[in-house]
């Protein structure tokens, strides 16, 4: 028998990122706001009881399955099960054969974690075919394994992210707001962006940020475009600076998105893409206009979206 689901991984932005220095196991302590949008990859699964166990994955890109989040999302929750049931002396099943298609739509090396949404959409695919076998610190422990963005997807919408990025606290949602993506032919390296990074240290009042980010955020009588003009001039993302040595066209996609009258623009995650948000539907739509239009923009991929 087989048994399939389709969903869609959307992807994120990161409002603010603050490196707060390093764990002794090299690790980064992080600050991040990161918010959910419309943007994603669509995400098929089909479950074959009639097959020997086995996991395949079609993502259309050229890299060995083994390294492609998805699939190790999939063996991750498969060996934590069997664990999980081994350690409980029950009867591991006979599992079923499990085929992955990821249908790519969000560029890669641009900070939108779009690996990163397909394996929490594939955790939680997978907790839901089997009645969902794992908790919720489980689930945790596994997606933060696979990367620091995972444990962000499998609550979404609009969360504070800590730690380096496992400990997640849901905001009153930001959803509505029209942003426009710009994505550079270049990208940027995660682990290069850190290193370089490491370099120059951010230094800032940690608590007092944190104090500031929350008062704004979870102010629910404002709306969202409020809440994010108020914090516009305290929104950093301390990974943008050293993307930019390393990719200087974002400086120029950050000022040609500032120039069409956004809000707030700024570089997401570790980059390359920029994003603008914008007051309304209108405004974005002469943005992206506007940006189609710019020579600095040439070779970029641009896209209007919305938070969710």
């Amino acid at each position: 028998m087989k048994t399939s689901y389709d969903t869609t991984a959307f992807a994120k932005i990161n409002l603010f990122l603050r490196c707060c220095g390093k764990y002794d196991n090299g690790y980064h302590r992080l600050y991040m706001l990161m918010q959910q949008i419309g943007l994603g990859d669509d995400i098929f699964i089909e479950f074959d009881d009639d097959r020997d166990f086995g996991i395949e994955i079609e993502s259309g890109v050229d890299i060995p399955s083994e390294k492609d989040l998805g699939y190790k999302a999939a063996k991750a929750f498969y060996d934590a099960f069997t664990e999980k049931l081994r350690s409980s002396a029950k009867p591991v099943p006979r599992f079923p054969f499990t085929f992955i298609r990821e249908t790519k739509n969000v560029p890669s090396q641009a900070g939108l974690g779009g690996g990163s949404s397909d394996a929490a959409a594939v955790l939680q695919i997978l907790q839901q075919h089997f009645d969902y076998p794992l908790s919720e610190d489980e689930m945790i422990k596994i997606s933060s394994r696979l990367g620091a963005d995972v444990p962000f997807f499998l609550t979404g919408g609009t969360c504070i992210c800590e730690g380096v990025g496992e400990i997640v606290t849901e905001l009153p949602d930001l959803s509505g707001v029209n942003i426009i993506l710009v994505k550079p032919e270049v990208g940027v390296g995660t682990k290069e962006c850190y290193e370089l990074s490491d370099e120059t240290p951010a230094v800032f009042d940690e608590e007092a940020y944190k104090e500031r980010m929350n008062e704004i955020f979870n102010d629910e009588k404002k709306l969202p475009v409020e809440r994010i003009r108020e914090a516009e001039p305290e929104l950093i993302n301390d990974l943008q600076a050293p993307a930019v040595k390393l990719a200087p066209v974002i400086a120029d996609l950050i000022g040609a998105v500032k120039e069409t009258g956004s809000l707030f623009a700024a570089m997401t995650g570790s980059g390359s893409c920029v994003f603008g948000i914008y007051e309304d539907e209108k405004s974005a739509s002469e943005a992206e206009a506007a940006l189609k239009e710019d020579p600095r923009t040439s070779g970029c991929q641009i896209i209007p979206s919305v938070l969710i």
